[in-house]
């Protein structure tokens, strides 16, 4: 009976400390907005010693028509690089593409291949494969 009331002592002791801690009035929040406002006062005066500002100056805007030109200039720079690679690039020469073959051709081998083999299963010479 006691190892049953001390056991409930200190179950309801757990709950009590549980329930009395959530009800502590919260300063989280006023912690939070301060801490905020230090952040952008501190970020609006950065010290000589941080290097760099976190605020960077404002710059005129481009226009549409800047952005039309730098984007034409950077893409005649990229095909360019693309088509003369550095050696460094593991790049010796330029790979060849294969020759185009029509779909008539294509059609016409496949149906040699599917034949061929139509003959040879006929003929018993292909064996059963296990998967």
């Amino acid at each position: 009976m006691k190892m049953l009331a001390l056991s409930f002592a200190i179950a309801s002791a757990l709950l009590l400390a549980t329930g009395a801690q959530a009800q502590t009035p919260s300063d989280k929040a006023a912690a939070k907005a301060e801490r905020r406002m230090e952040g952008s006062e501190a970020a609006k005066n950065p010290l000589p010693a941080e290097g760099i500002n976190p605020i960077p100056a404002a710059r005129p805007k481009a226009s549409p028509g800047d952005k039309a030109a730098a984007k034409a200039e950077r893409r005649t720079e990229g095909a360019e690089a693309s088509k003369n690679p550095l050696p460094a690039e593991g790049i010796e020469e330029v790979p060849v593409s294969k020759p185009k073959v029509s779909k008539a051709d294509r059609d016409a081998a496949r149906q040699a291949r599917r034949a061929a083999a139509a003959k040879a299963n006929k003929a018993g010479e292909l064996k059963p494969q296990n998967y």
